[in-house]
């Protein structure tokens, strides 16, 4: 007997570990693919120009050389150095803190926005504030981040020279008022996001017989939201946070260079008024978007673990897989 519950016990910790081995190496898989992916692109002008920006013969020797190495770097940490000598690690380090720190403020005011503005899309009623809220969803949605930043700008300038009055900063890195735009623009964007998501989920839930019942027994307003639907909504939040995230990802890049936030997307994109667009150094540029690669790389892993732990019958699935 004992015998056979020894056997059982291992046999069921062999099940719980499996999707969590896959998970792993489905995730060093991934990352590994990407990062020589990104490499092997960033990496593909120096077949034609030199780190000068000269024009040069078509070496793909010399690239293949400078792909291996780079990639040799990275085995031991080191993400090279820049033309002027200065070390891309230094550098990579400070943007990955600034960025952080604007996404992490930027997931902290949109969350509770995106969860009561999904709500409202559900549960507002009434003709014209319907009307109005779907179109501001709409247009959180359509404009791209960029032009949010735009017209937000200018219009914090245009307050600012009337009244003298500074309510905020419209460049520059700091924890202070200068995080108010870059905030408000990534948050607006996520917020409508996770709101759109959310309202498909609640109204999914709100047919469910057990919610007339909670309903028919004197349940409603905020009681049956947070006691009865909230808790069904735990994975598409999980969902609705993990597009959230890649949505405010997505326009990270130009809101932080347009901003001069100091992040990885000052570092991946380069704008000279006379040149145009100029792709930056492929050492520092090929740094920033791993960073970015990893990131993307490791909150889907980690979503899918949340997803798996959430979920019973996708969690005895994949054991049975």
């Amino acid at each position: 007997m004992a015998a056979q519950s020894a056997a059982m016990s291992g046999k069921f910790q062999h099940l719980s570990l499996k999707p969590l081995v896959m998970t792993v190496l489905t995730f060093m898989l991934t990352l590994l693919l990407s990062i020589i992916l990104v490499t092997l692109l960033l990496f593909a002008q120096h077949v034609f120009v030199d780190k000068r920006g000269m024009p040069t013969h078509p070496g793909l020797w010399m690239y293949l050389t400078n792909v291996r190495t780079y990639l040799q770097g990275l085995l031991h940490g080191n993400f090279g150095k820049t033309f002027n000598g200065l070390q891309v690690n230094s550098i990579l380090v400070v943007a990955v803190r600034h960025s952080l720190q604007l996404l992490a403020v930027s997931v902290a005011v949109a969350l509770p926005i995106g969860i009561a503005w999904g709500s409202l899309l559900v549960t507002v009623q009434r003709r014209w504030p319907r009307i109005m809220l779907d179109v501001f969803s709409t247009l959180a949605l359509s404009l791209p981040s960029f032009v949010v930043l735009l017209l937000a700008t200018q219009a914090v300038a245009t307050f600012t020279q009337r009244t003298h009055i500074r309510l905020t900063y419209v460049q520059g890195y700091g924890l202070d008022r200068h995080l108010i735009l870059p905030v408000a623009v990534l948050a607006l964007r996520g917020a409508a996001f996770m709101a759109r998501s959310l309202a498909v989920a609640q109204l999914d839930v709100l047919r469910q017989d057990w919610i007339r019942v909670a309903r028919a027994k004197g349940l409603g307003g905020l009681h049956l939201w947070y006691r009865h639907i909230l808790p069904a909504l735990r994975l598409p939040l999980i969902g609705s946070t993990l597009g959230m995230l890649r949505v405010m990802v997505s326009g990270f890049v130009i809101v932080d260079y347009m901003y001069e936030w100091g992040g990885l997307g000052r570092q991946m994109l380069r704008i000279d008024f006379l040149n145009g667009i100029v792709a930056p150094e492929s050492e520092v540029a090929a740094g920033a978007t791993i960073m970015l690669v990893i990131f993307f790389v490791a909150t889907d892993t980690l979503g899918r673990l949340f997803v798996t732990k959430a979920d019973p019958r996708l969690r005895e699935r994949m054991n049975e897989q």
